[in-house]
């Protein structure tokens, strides 16, 4: 086939010493090794910037900050930086990468930050797919910008270190052991309160990176007098590759106590260099450091020196290294191109053979089943990277036990159903992992999905608990309307934490107790394989909930019978935009309507029994 024509912007290359330099650097790169088969890369780059020979190079043109259009040859532009100023017009496809929304939290005026903002939502509204650089990124944008429902996949930075064994040569050589931290020096990195973490120790203290703002450099020198330790402290200003290579590879330990970062790509260096790495608790550190880092938890001088001490001590007594290394590895451009490339293919709609190998994690996944033989083969292939699943059948009578029986990785638990909430209990106390996922029969999960459960679960996240939107069919027809676009729901948790509410028997509740967050990815709902299923499941729940109200002494009425059924159908149908769903909206509106009479007609019947006894 013939190879289709992708612009990269690679223009913030013009900056050297920069994160986004090293971004667009490594992308290029390693794109170009991809070898791919249905791409050919240009690369857009300003004039300044030294690219090899034999590149596809489109060096940028002062007008296009105003106006781009590229000729119809060129079939998707990666926008790879949220504030870049080259949005092609015309019908071009379009990537946008968005690193971070740090404008919100800097020194600025309101009217710039509602300036910046406005400018990425607008390039939001004309992109086909968001790509993000962290998990954290991505629920920074959920709050304070609009996706327009757009395909969005997190893709975490790769990270490259050259290694110069035979570099000796630094700029500064200190002369004890010390402490070392890489970034452009501004406030956000929060370099200053690290002087005080070296005062009364053995260490030095070496803070390399560019110096854009005089000030700051100012408050760190004001800091190293104040803690008297001008004889410890080194601003060597910017370095090279080499020196960055030596500092990190001879140092005892590296720090970042940044207070926003998208990404952080050199407490991962260090990382893949074996090193100690000590981290603020602030914005995405906490996803890129999992639990293979330190946290301060405060900048308090003695509290930052305690995590220090102990820390190292930790990492020496019990030898962390290896598990370190291993970590930061995961974080490569190899990795991070081919998501790339996927997520081109998606956008253009070229479709491959190639399935992706799941990742085996340490989360047990968990599922109840009565009469699902036609859902359990492809619901255990697709939780089939989970090291543990366990299944609770209320004594299936098709072919559902004998399927699971066929996988010999599969544990199976019978229990009599009472009614959901007792048997989704029933089944956490089976799991022996503390992450758990959820799942019913009839859902499905996507491999970013699940490379975004795997992330957070070796995370350091304070968060306990994960809600994911559902996107719901009915036979495999998606429900865009109705009052289901707004469904959300708790299916990856922490299960030392979390149980079901068995107050509710059906549509039941998970009572949580600690943070929680929303995940990147939705779960997919095959809810209902026609309109006939809808309205079983519908008067199954009915009669359900009914027994729930009935325990809790409610009693039906004549509003109850009547008007709560003509509002469930005002409810989902204009309301909840049924209508835009067409024959389908009206269906789930008059189903659902149903449901309601037919809840509180058997409440009634239940009282009556129970006063005729």
């Amino acid at each position: 086939m013939k190879k289709k024509k992708i612009i990269v912007d690679i223009e913030r290359m013009k900056y050297p010493f920069t994160g986004l330099h090293n971004y667009c650097e490594n992308l290029y790169k390693s794109l170009l090794n991809s070898n791919s088969k249905f791409f050919e890369f240009y690369f857009f780059s300003h004039s300044s910037v030294d690219l090899p020979k034999g590149i596809h190079r489109m060096n940028r043109k002062l007008i296009e900050k105003l106006f781009l259009i590229k000729p119809r040859k060129y079939k998707l532009w990666h926008i790879t930086y949220q504030d870049s100023k080259f949005v092609p017009k015309g019908k071009i496809k379009i990537v946008y990468t968005i690193h971070d929304l740090n404008f919100l939290y800097a020194d600025k005026s309101e009217a710039k930050k509602k300036k910046l903002l406005r400018n990425v939502q607008e390039t939001i509204k004309r992109a086909d797919h968001i790509t993000v650089i962290s998990n954290f990124v991505l629920n920074d944008i959920k709050k304070n910008l609009n996706l327009y429902n757009k395909s969005v996949t997190v893709i975490h930075n790769g990270v490259t270190v050259a290694e110069y064994p035979n570099f000796d040569s630094p700029k500064y050589i200190p002369t004890k052991k010390y402490i070392f931290t890489l970034g452009t020096v501004l406030y956000k990195k929060h370099f200053h309160v690290l002087p005080q973490l070296v005062d009364g120790t053995e260490y030095e203290l070496i803070i390399a990176g560019i110096l854009p703002d005089k000030n700051y450099v100012q408050t760190i020198e004001d800091e190293i007098k104040k803690n008297n330790v001008s004889t410890q402290v080194t601003l060597t200003g910017p370095i090279s590759e080499e020196e960055k290579y030596w500092y990190i590879k001879n140092c005892s330990a590296f720090v970042f106590p940044s207070i926003s970062e998208g990404f952080g790509i050199p407490p991962i260096e260090a990382m893949v260099l074996g090193k100690p790495v000590f981290l603020s608790t602030h914005t995405s550190l906490p996803e890129v450091g999992g639990k293979h880092a330190y946290y301060f938890n405060s900048f308090d001088k003695k509290e930052m020196q305690k995590v220090f001490t102990d820390g190292m001590q930790d990492f020496i007594e019990n030898n962390r290294k290896n598990a370190v290394i291993k970590w930061g590895k995961q974080f490569n451009w190899d990795k991070a191109s081919k998501q790339y490339l996927n997520v081109y293919k998606q956008v253009l709609g070229i479709k491959t053979n190639n399935t992706k190998q799941k990742k085996t994690a340490n989360i047990t996944a968990l599922i109840i089943t009565y009469n699902e033989e036609e859902n359990i083969t492809s619901i255990l292939q697709n939780i089939s990277f989970a090291n543990e699943i366990i299944i609770i059948d209320s004594f299936s009578n098709d072919r559902t036990v004998e399927i699971i029986k066929k996988h010999p990785n599969v544990k199976l638990v019978q229990n009599k159903f009472k009614n959901f909430s007792e048997q989704r209990n029933f089944a956490l106390a089976q799991a022996t992992n503390d992450w758990v996922l959820f799942m019913d029969a009839d859902e499905r999960i996507s491999d970013d999905f699940i490379d975004e459960i795997c992330a957070l679960s070796e995370s350091n996240s304070n968060n306990i608990a994960y809600e994911s939107h559902r996107k719901n069919y009915i036979n495999k027809k998606l429900i865009k309307y109705s009052g289901w676009q707004n469904d959300t729901i708790f299916r990856f948790f922490n299960k030392k934490y979390v149980n079901y509410d068995e107050r509710k028997w059906v549509h039941e509740t998970l009572k949580i107790n600690g943070n929680t967050d929303l995940t990147a990815n939705p779960i997919i709902h095959y809810s209902y394989k026609n309109f006939n299923d809808l309205k079983n499941r519908t008067t199954f729940y009915a009669t359900l909930k009914a027994k729930e109200l009935f325990e809790k002494g409610e009693k039906s009425n004549a509003f109850k019978l009547y008007i709560k059924p003509i509002y469930t159908f005002v409810r989902h149908y204009f309301l909840g935009l049924g209508i835009l769903d067409g024959n389908s909206g009206l269906q789930i509106a008059y189903i659902s309507s149903i449901g309601v009479h037919r809840r509180y007609l058997e409440l009634q019947k239940l009282h009556n029994t129970e006063k005729n006894s």
